[in-house]
Formats: C-alpha cells, structure tokens, sequence
C-alpha cells in the first residue's frame, strides 16, 4: 500500500527542520533543440550587407522564432525557409541601416537599451532576473542535485530552549556539548536520543529520521548532514529555531530510483496465532509460490492482488520511487517494511512475503536507474525559488553591495546610536532633533567611492515611505543603509553579465538591434505615414473602394419564446393560421423574462446589436416582412420569429465608413512605404541567398 504523507506530518519539531519537500521531482520535457543534420561545412545561406549568416546560424535564430511552435529550421518545407530568410534580411538591413545613420549613439536610444538592460538583469516584482537567475539559482541547482547523488537517513538529537531566556539558551548548549561529547567516544547513539532529546515524537523513535536529500531539511542540518561520513557524529551541535542538535549520519546510500510490482493480500490488522492456518497468509505464499515456479509476475498480481489502485497494471505502480522523495508524480511513500525490502532487491527479484497492517506483499523490483540532471534541474529549480532561495539571495546581495564599496564606520554609527531613542522609530516626527549639526556633517558610510553623511542618511529616511517607520537600532539602521544602495549595486554588476555570459550578450543584442529598428522606422516610415494620411487621400480610396462599404441589414423581430419543443411547434401552427395575431400569442405565452410585456417584440437592430437577428440572418439570408420562421433552439429553448420590419443593406456614406476607411487605408499605405523602404535597403545592402545550398540543405532530407 501506499501512505499519503509528507515529511511536513513527520516526527519532531522535525516541523522545524523539514522543509516540505512533498514536491517530487518528474522529468520535464526538453526543449526542441537543432536537429543534428545539416549540410557539410555549414555553409553561408544568406549574406545581408556586412553580416554573413551559416546554417548553423540561421537555425539558431529560428529557434529563438516564439511563433515556431515545437519546429526547427529544418522541419521547414524550401519555401516556408526561404520565406524565414527574407524576413531575416529585411530585419538585418534595417539593423545595418540605423548603426549607419548613428542611431545607437542617441541618448534617447542608449537610455532605452540601458533600462532594457536593468529590466532583464535584474530582480523585478515578478521574478529575479538574469543576474539572480546565474549568481544565486543556478549555483544552487547544481549543488542541488550533485548532493542528489546521495540519500541520507540521521539520527537526531535535539536540545530546546526557551526563546524568552538566555540562560536556558547557554543551558541548552552547555547539555548538547556533554551529549556530543558521549556520542562522539562510542556511546549508543539511539539510546542517547531516547534517553536525551527534547523532542518527544523523536525519543520514540530513537532519534531516527526518513531517509532525506538536498533540499528537503533546513541548510544548517543538510551542510552538517553531508558533510559527514556514514557512520560519523558530526563534530559540533547544529543550531536551528529553538534548539541545537547532534547529528549523526546512520546511513548513506547513492540514491536510487526504483520502479516495482506489488501484490496485496488484504487481512485484518491482528496477531496470527497460526501462520500455517491464515488463509490470508496461505493465499499469498501460493501465489508466490507460482511466481517461484515460473508465472509472470504480472499475471499473478490480476488474478489475487487485492490493491484495486495497481491490479489493473499486473501489479506495476508505475512510478519511479526512491527512499528520500517517495514517488514521482504521486503524493505518497510505501510502508517502511516494503520499502526496506525493495531496496534489498536486485533488479528482477522478488521478495518473500511481508507483513503489514495492511496485510501480506510481495514486491518485484522491476528496474532502477540513477536520476540525471537534466530531467530534474526545472523541478529543483522552482523547488528552489519556491522555498530556499530568500536567505541565499539576500546574502549574494550584500556581497554585491560591499564588493562596489560599501563601508560603515562604526564609530560613527556608536555615536549616533548613543543620542537616538533605541526604542523608538523613524515615525515620530522628532525622532532625529538631537542630532547635532557637527554630527550631521559626520561621514557615515562610504559607496561606490563617495561618502554619506549622517545628515544626508537622516534626510532619505524621512522622505522615503518604506523607511519612515524604520526602527532606530543597531540591525535595523545598518539594514536601511545597504536596502538604499541595493539597486545602485545591482545596476552595477548587471553591466557585467555581457562578458561573463554569451547567452545574455545574445539576449542584450537582440534586444539592441530592436531598439534600433523601432527608432529608424519612427524615422524614416513615420514621417511619411504622418504625411500620407490626409482626408483627400482617404476619400479617394473610398471612391476606389465603395463597393465594399455598405451597411448591414437591420430587423425588427417578433419572437416567442418557450421551453418545449412541441409547444413550439404548436405555436408555429397556430401562428400560421392567423386566427390569433402574432403579437396575441407572443404577449400570452412567450417565457423570454422581460419580453412578455413588450409583446416579445424586438427593436431594430443589426446581427452585431442582437444575437437573435444573427440568428434569423443565418437561417433567412433575405427574410421579408411578414415572414415566420420555423421554430429553432436558441439560448435553451425554442424560438418561433415573425419579421416585422426589414431595412435591408445600403451603400455608406464617407462619412459613416471613415473609420474603416482610415483603418484600411493606412494599414496598406503602411505596407506600401515599408516596401519602397525595404526595395532601396536592397540597392544599398546586398542581399545574396544561396539558394544551391539550400536546395541541397532540403533535398537532403
């Protein structure tokens, strides 16, 4: 059976150290990369001006395409490629085009790349940025899973104090060294923890936890965990909310994924007093029995298994599992006894009957692989970002803060501190009125080479809003100080990433070259559109195009409106005779809420004002007045319709399409100006696509 459980309703304050891993990893699908054919030599397909452009090159830039859906350049039939290279042409030359004519020299344009820059680089509201992604995350999978490699199951002993007493805390410390030192000469670990821990749901247990990985217990424990040898008491106590531990690693294994089978013969959760006489028991030592004998395993899980979640499968949980993180994609873990018998396992063994209070198993270990990397670093990615990463980050960004400079004085700050009410905060408005002005003049900190004053510190404090409830001590004021210059400091690691990172060079670059073609065409194509949409221009496209301007019909409807279809049909029938007017029977029987005192009349509308007109024009393209439909289901019931008045399509007036006009007008003008600009790109910027290599690039598939 499998338990539904994570390490969170585990044993111990254990609430304290696990931090919930009850996400299990799962293979994520892998990006469609470049397919590995191509022609010998990668050669040039498309030479733009200055820039020359490889196969290899073009099936990159494809694959950065976000409307490609899961294709590569080379699932692209000749012409759909060839049309792909003309676009890129068009764009390169307009590239070319605007470093030409200086453009990336404008101020207006450097801002622009600069803060699209910082926008990426850094951590915004909605996520961290590149540099937190490459200096924090990426660091942090890797460790991540290289700890991965290996499973872990502690012993544990933990020693609390109370928060409000520093004595009990110096009590606590002073226990763990003398329990400490008896573990590491020799004394019985599990017998110290029942005897010494302070954790009551622990002591039963002996101190002993699930096997853990990376990830899924509190930094402080995991660095002491892993840095000790199977067998080891880790040298010093581990210090976590409310207590110190002693550690000790009891086992390490490589960790495994183990796929198995399992059959369940359900019995009650009593003692046999007769193992020989338990038909439960008897059951399942014949079915293994035939297994011995040679009978799939599979066979024998469908015709005895009681567990109606893997029956169906021949027994097969169909979940890769392992010690530390259960099974993936499935919220739960096996029982203790089961799992220790599958990890005792080879791959196609089959374990003797085991007892749980769910009854008698039997597990065949079907395979068992070792996780890679790249199936699970999405999942310890947002494993990471999810739970970890707070205390990781901000310590890189006070790294980053005193790398470009950032220097308190101490002294200064004592002096300051002395004078200020520690017990107060930025909020009463007098807060700072005993600082002298000599001591405002005082250097209180020193950033990225200028100095800061204690007067200039008090001054941001009380005009910016997040600090004006700041808290006049010690950590709380050295806190304010690195969270003013955080963004400075940011801003200027983020102008190294291009160097240190090709993939965000490539990023930024692409992100340049847009800048510049949306300046050069604001340039060159905005002054002529701006030109070309004049009234008389629109007007004289109408004329060319009057045919297509005309307004839709309009009806004026009758309906009734019932639940049943037959009712409906008799309505029909009585509608048609005429002995009752139409509008008789709409007022007496129509169920349209709101329409029945209004004769279920209908005012004059177009198909785009009224759902029920469309209707009657889809099913009567030309209706007439007078005319009654036949009954049809419309919004949950039947309509039976009369026409009452059609005013049919006629041909607009300018003024009543200048709208469209305008929009249709201009939108090919558009076109026709950016081809008159792309035609003399052309002239000026050579455009050579070698088609000879791209026949053979395709006639090779």
């Amino acid at each position: 059976m499998i338990r539904s459980y994570t390490l969170l309703s585990l044993p111990f304050g254990l609430a304290l150290l696990v931090l919930g891993c009850s996400t299990i990893l799962h293979a994520q699908p892998k990006p469609a990369g470049i397919r590995p054919f191509g022609l010998a030599g990668n050669p040039v397909l498309l030479e733009v001006g200055r820039e020359k452009f490889t196969q290899s090159d073009i099936a990159s830039l494809y694959l950065q395409n976000p409307g490609r859906g899961n294709r590569t350049f080379y699932d692209l039939g000749r012409d759909t490629a060839m049309q792909f290279l003309n676009i890129l042409a068009n764009y390169r030359m307009k590239v070319q085009a605007a470093l030409d004519a200086g453009v990336d020299k404008r101020p207006e344009v450097m801002e622009e790349i600069t803060k699209g820059l910082l926008e990426t680089a850094l951590p915004s509201s909605s996520g961290d940025g590149y540099l937190i992604d490459r200096k924090v995350i990426d660091p942090a999978v890797d460790r991540i899973f290289k700890r991965r490699d290996d499973e872990l199951r502690l012993g544990v002993i933990f020693l609390g104090w109370s928060t409000e007493s520093p004595a009990d805390t110096l009590r606590a410390f002073q226990r763990g060294e003398r329990i400490l030192a008896l573990a590491r000469h020799g004394a019985d670990f599990l017998i110290l923890a029942r005897d010494s821990s302070d954790d009551p749901k622990t002591k039963t247990n002996f101190g002993q936890l699930p096997y853990i990985t990376s990830g899924m217990i509190l930094p402080a424990l995991e660095d002491a965990a892993y840095g000790t040898k199977a067998g080891d008491v880790y040298p010093g106590l581990v210090r976590v909310p409310s207590g110190y531990l002693v550690v000790k690693v009891l086992d390490r294994a490589p960790r495994l994924e183990v796929r198995a089978a399992h059959i369940l013969v359900s019995s009650p959760p009593v003692a046999d007093t007769n193992i020989m006489n338990n038909p439960f028991h008897n059951k399942a030592a014949a079915g293994l029995e035939r297994i011995r004998k040679g009978e799939d395993f599979d066979k024998v899980a469908r015709e005895i298994s009681d567990d109606k979640t893997t029956i169906e499968n021949g027994g097969d949980y169909q979940a890769y599992y392992t010690r530390s993180l259960g099974f993936h994609g499935k919220n739960g873990r096996l029982e203790p006894e089961i799992e220790a018998a599958l990890f005792n396992l080879k791959d196609g063994e089959v374990s003797d009957i085991i007892k749980t209070d769910y009854g008698y198993h039997i597990i065949k270990r079907l395979e068992s692989r070792r996780p890679t990397f790249e199936e699970e670093k999405d999942a310890i990615r947002q494993f990471y970002r999810g739970r970890l990463i707070s205390d990781d980050r901000a310590q890189y960004i006070r790294g980053v803060i005193e790398k470009h400079g950032m220097r308190i004085n101490d002294d200064v700050l004592a002096k300051m501190l002395s004078i200020l009410n520690r017990n107060a905060t930025a909020a009463e408005g007098a807060w700072a009125n005993g600082i002298s002005d000599e001591m405002r003049g005082m250097t209180l900190y020193s950033f990225g080479g200028a100095d800061h004053t204690v007067g200039s510190w008090i001054d941001t404090v009380k005009v910016r809003p997040e600090l004006r409830a700041l808290a006049l001590n010690p950590a709380s004021i050295r806190k304010s100080i690195y969270d003013l210059h955080e963004r400075e400091a940011l801003t200027l690691e983020a102008k190294g990433l291009e160097t240190e990172y090709p993939e965000f060079a490539t990023v930024m670059k692409n992100l340049r070259d847009g800048v510049l073609v949306g300046a050069i065409e604001n340039d060159v194509l905005g002054k002529k559109f701006s030109q070309g949409s004049d009234e008389a221009r629109g007007k004289a496209y109408f004329q060319a195009n009057r045919s297509r301007y005309t307004t839709p019909p309009k009806l004026e409807l009758t309906e009734i409106f019932v639940y049943g279809r037959d009712e409906a049909d008799q309505l029909y029938e009585d509608a048609r005779k005429g002995t009752t007017p139409f509008e008789s029977l709409a007022a007496q029987n129509t169920q349209r809420p709101d329409y029945r005192g209004r004769n279920g009349r209908w005012s004059l509308a177009t198909a785009q004002e009224a759902d029920l007109v469309r209707e009657v024009l889809q099913r009567k393209p030309s209706p007439k007045s007078g005319e009654i439909l036949k009954p049809f289901e419309f919004q949950g019931g039947y309509s039976v319709v009369r026409v009452e008045r059609v005013e049919p399509a006629r041909q607009m007036t300018y003024d009543e399409a200048k709208s469209m006009v305008q929009k249709e007008y201009l939108g090919e003008y558009q076109k026709q100006i950016q081809k008159e600009w792309l035609d003399a790109l052309r002239l000026r910027y050579r455009v050579d696509i070698n088609e000879t290599a791209l026949r053979s690039l395709f006639a090779a598939r």
